[in-house]
């Protein structure tokens, strides 16, 4: 007797082990995507999931009121993926009619491509829903050089990565995108391996996740940078450009904003963004923000679709443009190095841009003393009327500003010393220079 209910103890604990059960078919687009569903039931391993299609990617769909804890896929058979909730891929499930009780796991990007996985189903029972896309790997003879290059023009948009050479062999996005003024640039992370150096290759199945899983458009940033500081043109414009387009990146508060994504995770892993990479993403930033002329990088305005109606800033990460709980993007690990690292780098080099519109005829007539100044007023007499002139400490923060109408103008020395930078407008041109206070 005793040894009997050993046995069956022994059974109970062992792991229930299973051979697929019925998929269906639910949709279907050529070779780039494809969504099944089949029944599992709990703390049950299925050895061999089989498609009928070849896969790069794939996400999990499971009712809301199931949990991801303890369940896995083997892409391959081999390739061990862990399954968690990504409040971002939920929430954009659940903005379709027939999926809206739904919520979604993160992209799994598998290294090779695969045709069938396992599955072990951990906490979760009843109906499962894979979302499984295909972005054939890109030879390198297809990318170009993306050496980085010093940046010393705020005029010129920092190298990139076309959308004609990494979306090559996918679907085109859909025609006519929207336009809509800058005002607001928000920080975004992937949230996805932080293992994978395939980056051009996680790029083009993050496209197909939008486009394909989630129904959107085009991929819902404007610019991506890989860690090595590529940058990848994300959603695309016409002949007005990418970096106006509205994307599909902040809680359906689009509307001028332009989004740029860090492909990796940095919710408290441990594992922070390279300086290559915030480089890049302060190479973008300082050209947008010098060709749109929002010359504080600490500024903050209103957000017009917000609701309620919010302050947000120049610079932003993901979370502080929507409703608290709604996402952790960008992860707490990057969002901390917004202020110390992009903000303040920002607005150094905001501070010392030479703009195209400068007056060059008449740049040498323009007299400022004393430079550098102790105790008197700066005097500034230019060739032409000036109008306005603002001054800008070296982290881009505006600390004077006044109107004129006159040749000669004297500014009050400001109680901050070190190095400034004045914007004069003049009636026929602007200049900027630097001023040392002392």
């Amino acid at each position: 007797m005793k040894n009997t209910f050993l046995f069956f103890a022994l059974l109970i604990s062992i792991t229930a082990y299973a051979q697929e059960g019925p998929i269906t078919a639910i949709k279907e687009n050529g070779k780039h995507f494809k969504a099944i569903e089949f029944t599992v039931k709990k703390n049950t391993f299925y050895t061999q999931i089989i498609p009928q299609f070849l896969s790069t990617s794939l996400t999990v769909e499971v009712h809301s009121n199931q949990n991801f804890n303890g369940s896995y896929l083997l892409l391959g058979g081999k390739e061990k993926h862990e399954l968690n909730k990504d409040d971002e891929n939920t929430e954009n499930v659940q903005q379709t009619a027939e999926r809206g009780a739904n919520q979604s796991s993160s992209l799994l990007i598998s290294k090779n491509p695969f045709q069938f996985f396992s599955f072990y189903s951990g906490n979760l029972e009843g109906n499962i829903r894979i979302n499984l896309l295909y972005a054939a790997p890109l030879k390198k003879s297809y990318l170009k050089d993306t050496k980085k290059k010093s940046t010393v023009d705020c005029n010129t948009q920092p190298e990139s990565i076309d959308q004609s050479i990494w979306r090559v062999g996918l679907p085109d996005p859909a025609p006519n995108p929207k336009y809509s003024q800058v005002k607001h640039i928000v920080l975004h992370h992937a949230a996805g391996s932080n293992t994978n150096t395939d980056y051009t290759g996680t790029v083009r199945n993050y496209y197909l996740l939008h486009t394909q899983t989630n129904g959107w458009d085009d991929i819902g940033y404007n610019f991506l940078v890989a860690p090595n500081g590529d940058i990848y043109d994300g959603r695309q414009g016409d002949s007005l450009g990418d970096d106006n387009v509205i994307g599909a990146h902040m809680c359906a508060r689009n509307t001028n904003t332009m989004g740029i994504c860090l492909l990796g995770n940095y919710e408290s892993t441990g594992y922070l963004p390279s300086d290559t990479a915030l480089a890049s993403i302060n190479d973008i930033i300082v050209w947008k923000l010098w060709k749109e002329q929002l010359l504080n990088a600490y500024d903050s305005s209103l957000h017009p679709v917000a609701a309620p109606v919010m302050y947000l800033g120049l610079i932003a990460g993901h979370r502080q443009g929507c409703n608290p709980g709604y996402t952790s993007c960008p992860g707490i690990d990057y969002l901390n190095l917004i202020e110390p690292k992009v903000r303040a780098q920002v607005a150094i080099r905001l501070a010392n841009c030479t703009p195209l519109r400068v007056n060059n005829s008449v740049n040498n007539e323009l007299l400022i003393y004393p430079n550098p100044s102790k105790h008197s007023p700066i005097t500034v007499i230019a060739p032409d009327k000036i109008y306005a002139i603002k001054m800008y400490n070296s982290l881009g923060q505006l600390i004077y500003q006044q109107t004129f109408d006159d040749y000669k103008v004297e500014i009050a020395k400001s109680i901050v010393n070190g190095m400034m930078m004045l914007e004069i407008r003049t009636e026929k041109g602007d200049y900027f220079r630097k001023v040392l206070i002392e």
